[in-house]
């Protein structure tokens, strides 16, 4: 019996000494925090200088033609703006995150604080990052003081695998309007982000007919081919003269800058329909 309760007493210590430095490690190690790049997609390729030298649309010794070139970068535009509206202060928020540090709050979950600008604006932000079994929950608050101020809002949230590789982000329209409005699915290969897809989820119109229907996509990837980038997107409007949802698939190279596009609601065709390094209309090969 003696050597039972010894036994016993032996075990609970050993589990104590365990279960206390696993509790240590957790106080200890933050999670990882996702990359910056998870949440703002690369648009750099149709808004940047090396877009307007493709175009040239200011040399008159230019008769070539750039549709092919010009469709593309009008859809991708198309996002860019959502993102220039919806995503500009969650975006900052987080960047902002990655030179702060964590504090340990308790229940495996770590907590940043700290202020950050957009424009002239200055916001406080605070996130938390709760690491479970299998992944580490996030979630983004922010608040304002002064001129359009206001309370600590949870604008997204999200998930991360615990590899840091993979994730997804839920982001909110505004303070205003708290409303879901963005899904964010991405995935790291090596050192960057090698795809993501931000899918629209607002369910409720702003009376706007532009406004994109619900489950419109866009994603953005790089790959092993000459033409080494992609977008992928799958959209509509709220306006009832369109249709149904509209396809667009367009490749480049991010070395040589030509790429090729395929819209069947466009050409009419579900040819692939090409420009060259010069952003000029081409035949594709």
């Amino acid at each position: 019996m003696k050597k039972l309760l010894l036994s016993l007493i032996v075990l609970t210590i050993l589990s104590s000494l365990f279960t206390g430095c696993d509790t240590k490690d957790d106080e200890q190690t933050p999670p990882e925090l996702p990359p910056y790049e998870s949440m703002l997609m690369d648009f750099e390729f149709f808004q940047n200088d090396q877009s307007a030298e493709l175009l040239d649309i200011s040399n008159e010794k230019n008769t070539n033609t750039i549709v092919n070139w010009a469709f593309s970068a009008a859809n991708v535009f198309v996002w860019n703006v959502l993102i220039g509206t919806t995503l500009v202060v969650p975006v900052a928020s987080f960047y902002a995150a990655i030179s702060n540090e964590a504090v340990f709050i308790g229940d495996a979950t770590w907590q940043w604080v700290y202020e950050f600008q957009v424009f002239t604006a200055t916001y406080t932000a605070r996130l938390t990052g709760q690491i479970r079994s299998s992944d580490v929950k996030w979630e983004m608050y922010i608040s304002r003081e002064g001129i359009g101020a206001f309370d600590e809002f949870m604008w997204y949230e999200g998930t991360s695998a615990l590899d840091g590789n993979s994730g997804q982000w839920i982001l909110y329209h505004s303070p205003e309007v708290p409303v879901q409005t963005l899904q964010i699915d991405w995935e790291r290969t090596g050192e960057q982000v090698g795809d993501i897809t931000y899918t629209y989820v607002r369910e409720s119109s702003n009376g706007d007919p532009r406004q994109l229907s619900v489950n419109s996509y866009i994603s953005y990837g790089l790959t092993e081919a000459d033409l080494n980038a992609f977008y992928n997107i799958h959209y509509t409007t709220r306006d009832v003269e369109i249709n149904g949802f509209l396809d667009v698939a367009i490749q480049w190279s991010t070395t040589e800058y030509n790429g090729r596009v395929m819209a069947e609601h466009f050409y009419g065709d579900t040819d692939w329909h090409c420009w060259d390094s010069g952003g000029n209309d081409a035949v594709c090969e």
